[in-house]
């Protein structure tokens, strides 16, 4: 029999160690419609599983097989095919999203994605020269760019483009020579929509910057969203309000939280009471959406709710449920019933009873009238 030495044991647990720091500690999957914004999964194949994946160009098959990217085993989405997809399917990702996913969007002005996309179409202008690292002091930036260039040239210009506007709370990680965003991510309830705004960013980065961008950033995304140990205070006073964020599809709905207005969505709001409370959302041109809410003291209760156009009701409601107790019941504003009523209530038949009796007694006056004044002569 072979004994090891001591000094072998010690290298072999150093090689153990090692080992374990090396090898991801968790695998993510993926689903992918069309393009994946230079993401190479092959590249990744010890810890990046594709699960489902469809051309750009098959919305009709990415309604029929939506639950194969809304799967709770799927971690990222990348959507970068046609818009043909239906309204529902894209509401059905942005729930997900909200639910704890991470969504990558590529080079497409998706307007079904409004209320979750971190920026705004702001019109077209003339093409960007070259891309640059927009903060790179950041841990984020240091993270993701590192060891690659910091400016990055148009290899193949374009006449005009169009730019986009990063909406309030979203991080700008490269930016056009112009200053305005060319990648860039926010926050959506519990995950995370990531916005490439180039026609194609292999114009500015090669193969392998575009995919260790897309690999480092999701990375980090989701490693943030691991659930961080809770820090009790030995404060004897505790907060009886908790947050409330709410989202639709389309965005700007008008908020009411047991009749008040708190705005329009998307609305991060605070000091809301703890305990159940009515929702309601509402837009003109669309059905309104209404049900409930659980606030719980010092946490953040995510509400989301699709309102469908009028004339086009949905009997399946699609409430998000997050961090506290779901939330948002479709109830399309419809008018009472009328209440059936008793013949002698109806004042049509009441009217007509009237008549009749005026009638004979005119009839039976006239008669009497003429037998009387026959009797006198």
């Amino acid at each position: 029999m072979v004994r090891l030495t001591t000094t072998r044991k010690t290298c072999i647990l150093i090689l153990f160690v090692a080992l374990l720091f090396v090898m991801p500690s968790s695998a993510l999957n993926i689903a992918v419609y069309g393009d994946s914004s230079g993401f190479n999964p092959d590249l990744h194949k010890e810890n990046v599983t594709v699960v489902y994946s469809l051309p750009g160009s098959s919305g009709t098959d990415l309604d029929t097989n939506i639950t194969k990217y809304t799967d709770p085993s799927v971690d990222v989405i990348f959507m970068g095919g046609d818009d043909s997809f239906s309204s529902a399917t894209a509401s059905l990702i942005e729930q997900a999203v909200a639910s704890g996913k991470t969504l990558v969007v590529s080079n497409k002005n998706y307007q079904k994605f409004n209320a979750s996309l971190p920026a705004t179409s702001n019109g077209s202008v003339p093409d960007g020269q070259y891309l640059v690292i927009s903060d790179p002091n950041t841990t984020l930036s240091k993270t993701v760019f590192n060891g690659l260039r910091t400016n990055f040239p148009n290899t193949d210009p374009f006449s005009s483009r169009f730019s986009i506007k990063a909406k309030e709370g979203s991080v700008t990680l490269l930016s056009y020579d112009m200053g305005d965003p060319a990648l860039l991510y926010g926050k959506y309830g519990k995950g995370y929509v990531i916005e490439w705004a180039p026609v194609s960013n292999s114009r500015f980065l090669n193969s392998t910057e575009a995919d260790l961008v897309n690999y480092r950033l999701i990375t980090s995304l989701v490693n943030e969203k691991v659930p961080k140990p809770a820090v009790t205070t030995t404060s004897p006073a505790q907060s009886n309000t908790g947050s409330v964020s709410v989202y639709s599809s389309p965005l700007g709905a008008s908020v009411l939280i047991d009749g008040r207005y708190y705005g329009t969505t998307p609305a991060n709001l605070t000091d809301i009471s703890s305990g159940n409370h009515i929702i309601r959302l509402s837009l003109s041109g669309y059905y309104d959406y209404e049900g409930t809410i659980y606030v719980i003291p010092g946490q953040t209760t995510y509400a989301y709710g699709t309102l469908p156009p009028l004339g086009q009701f949905s009997t399946t409601p699609t409430p998000v449920q997050t961090t506290a107790t779901p939330i948002v019941v479709q109830v399309p504003v419809t008018a009472e019933p009328t209440k059936s009523q008793a013949p002698l209530e109806n004042p049509g038949v009441i009217a007509a009873i009237i008549g009749v009796i005026t009638a004979t007694i005119g009839a039976v006056a006239t008669i009497f009238s003429h037998i009387y004044k026959a009797k006198k002569e």
